[in-house]
Parts: structure tokens; sequence; C-alpha cells
């Protein structure tokens, strides 16, 4: 009696551990049915994110801001950590000119960058972000972002930033600080157009007009300009030939300017100068 007790209580003893075993199996089982599932979720909340980010990208290079920042807005609401969204945003903005929300974005997309070491977009980021500044008026703020890419190995164009740095100090009144970016610049790129018009900005701005008109020639010439650039670049011209006396030249370069860029801020000033020369 004792003994079938005893091989009761065994049995019972048996199932319940068997039970245990299931039901620690099912537990398994369920957590790894459950994984992949919060993964696939996960890489679909991702990729959703990216589309409507790179239709974000294609909408800004059609030149379509509007909807270029809905699209990317609605990409960060899907993945609010994708440093890249955040820097296309910035130049959403920035070309919106929305600097303060630009400004934002730029910061943002620097900071996450450097959290996932995401070198290239924190660089883009710093970049975009120091000639902002500049924009803005906040030239002091400007110079770390550029200096710290001037003096990063692993930046493959240290004669951008450098110019950056440049024209925040020519804002500054810090001359000599400036040349010495300019020169370091045009080592590295002796034909970086934007480095050559900072330059003869600040040969004009110390009274260097020769030295200046040089450097204007050159930055037009280089061919790295935009249509902004070579507009400013004719206008600076036009008056530094007014200030030598050289009318013909000095209304070749306004019309030029003029021409360039009618509806742009030089274009208008150099319209202005043609018409008291005329």
């Amino acid at each position: 009696m004792k003994e079938s007790n005893s091989s009761t209580r065994r049995g019972n003893e048996t199932l319940r551990i068997a039970g245990v075993l299931a039901a620690a199996l099912c537990i398994a089982i369920a957590s790894g049915c459950a994984t992949p599932r919060v993964v696939e979720e996960e890489s679909q909340t991702v990729s959703k994110a990216h589309a409507r980010r790179d239709l974000g990208i294609d909408y800004l290079s059609s030149h379509k801001t509007a909807m270029a920042i809905r699209e990317l807005r609605a990409s960060l609401q899907e993945d609010p950590s994708d440093p890249r969204t955040h820097l296309w945003l910035g130049e959403a903005y920035r070309r919106k000119r929305e600097n303060e929300q630009a400004r934002k974005a730029f910061e943002k997309a620097a900071t996450l960058a450097a959290e996932q070491e995401d070198i290239q977009v924190e660089q883009d980021a710093r970049l975009n972000l120091s000639g902002l500044l500049s924009q803005m008026g906040r030239h002091a703020e400007a110079i770390p972002h550029c200096e710290a890419l001037a003096t990063d190995p692993t930046f493959t164009s240290p004669w951008r930033p450098l110019s950056n740095c440049a024209w925040a100090r020519i804002q500054l009144g810090r001359f000599d600080e400036a040349r010495a970016n300019l020169e370091q610049a045009l080592e590295f790129f002796p034909r970086f157009g934007p480095a050559l018009l900072n330059l003869g900005i600040l040969e004009a701005k110390q009274g260097h007009n020769l030295a200046a008109a040089v450097a204007l020639d050159k930055a037009i010439a280089s061919g790295r300009l935009n249509g902004s650039g070579r507009t400013e670049a004719n206008f600076r011209l036009g008056e530094i030939f007014v200030a030598l006396g050289d009318r013909e030249k000095a209304v070749a370069h306004f019309r030029a300017a003029v021409e360039m860029g009618p509806t742009l801020e030089w274009g208008s000033q150099s319209q202005a100068y043609l018409d008291l020369l005329h």
C-alpha cells in the first residue's frame, strides 16, 4: 500500500514537472515567434520612413520645396532618430528661408549623427550649419563648426569650412585670421570659387582694389560659383571700377550682374548703379 502511494506520488510529481516544462516550452516558443514579428514591424516602420525621406529628397531636387518638407516631416514621424532626414529637412527649410527651423534641423542632424557615429552626415550638417549661422548674422557661433571640420583629417574638402570660417571672420573684422583661412583654403584648392570671392571681398575691405579685382576675376573664371556668387562677384567688381574711375568696366560688370541675377539683391543693386551711371 505504501509502495502504491509512493508510486502515485512519484507519478504525480512527474506529471507536474512535465507540465512545467511544457509551459516553459510554450513560453520559449511564443517568445521566439514574437521576436521576429517585432523586428519585422520595426523594419517596416524604418523602411516606410526611408521611403518617405527619399521621396522628400526627390521633391527637393525638383524644387518642390513645400512637398519635400511635408514628406520629410512625415518620415520623421515614422522614425525621428534618422539624422539624414533631419539634414535634408534643414536644407529644405533653408531654401524656403525659414532659417531658424533650418538651424534646429541641422543641429539635430549633427547631434544624432554623432551619437550614431555617422561621420558623413555629421560633417555635412556642421558644414551647412556653419554657413547658415553666418547667413543669419551669428558669425561667432559659426566658427566652431567650420573649425572642427577644417581640422578633421577625415573631412575630404577642408577648403569649404576654411572659406566659411574666413567669411565669418571678415564679418567680425578679424581680417588677419580670415586671410590665413583663405590662404590655406586656396593652397588646398587654388580654383575654389567661394574662397576667391571671399578673398576679393577681404582685399576690397582693406582698400586693396587692384588685388580685389584680380581675386574676383579669378572667382568668376573658376567656374565654381553658383548664379548668386557670380552675380555678387560682378557687382563687387563694378563697385571697384567705380572707385577706380573706370566707368566702362563698371558698367560692363553691373550689366553682367543684372543679366545673371535680375531678381537677386546683387542684381537689383547693380541696376541701381546702372541707373545712376546713365
